[in-house]
């Protein structure tokens, strides 16, 4: 297994625009980074238990892709059409159990298995990366934990970024929004491309 090359390969797919990324710069933005720190914790477990059953379930799924893939396409394009909905819609003045609800560590979790960006790239990275050298038990847990603390800090950096510039984009808030839902939008149809 090349270490580098997966490492090149997850760096690259992670930090990149995707929902789970938006969401932490959104949801900082409007809190803190601090109350987005159980969200982040969610994103990158969801992460590790995606990437993990990817590898225990791969030659399965290997042999369903196509079906698998139109069912977590559509869901996951109707989850990220039905944030940017709510991104663009919101006025920034959530109350408290707004926030517990839409960036809870619960909501990070679940986020990543209708996920289809994370779903393609964690199933596109253990059966590059790992399936074909033989993985054992052991090297699958690690990939998974890899890629787990890559999230952790991908999602950890846009949600600090969000919280570094909160007054700058808490003023430009309309066309922020605007903004981060036509990502969304863009991230849900590509998707089908």
């Amino acid at each position: 297994m090349s270490f580098v090359a997966l490492f090149s390969y997850a760096i690259a797919a992670s930090f990149t625009p995707g929902p789970n990324n938006l969401m932490a710069l959104d949801g900082a933005r409007r809190w803190g980074f601090r109350r987005m720190t159980a969200f982040v914790t969610g994103v990158s477990a969801g992460c590790f238990g995606v990437t993990l059953l990817a590898c225990l379930l791969n030659l399965a799924l290997y042999q369903w892709i196509p079906g698998v893939r139109i069912v977590m396409g559509v869901l996951g394009t109707g989850y990220m059409l039905w944030l940017a909905r709510k991104i663009y819609t919101s006025t920034g003045s959530g109350n408290g159990k707004e926030i517990r609800l839409a960036y809870s560590l619960r909501a990070g979790f679940w986020l990543q298995f209708v996920n289809p960006k994370l779903l393609l790239y964690a199933i596109t990275a253990v059966s590059t990366f790992v399936m074909p050298y033989a993985p054992s038990l052991l090297q699958l847990l690690g990939v998974s934990a890899l890629l787990g603390v890559i999230a952790l800090f991908s999602s950890g950096s846009w949600a600090a970024f969000g919280a570094l510039f909160q007054p700058f984009l808490i003023r430009h808030e309309r066309a922020f929004n605007l903004i981060m839902a036509l990502l969304l939008v863009y991230s849900a149809i590509a998707v089908w491309l």
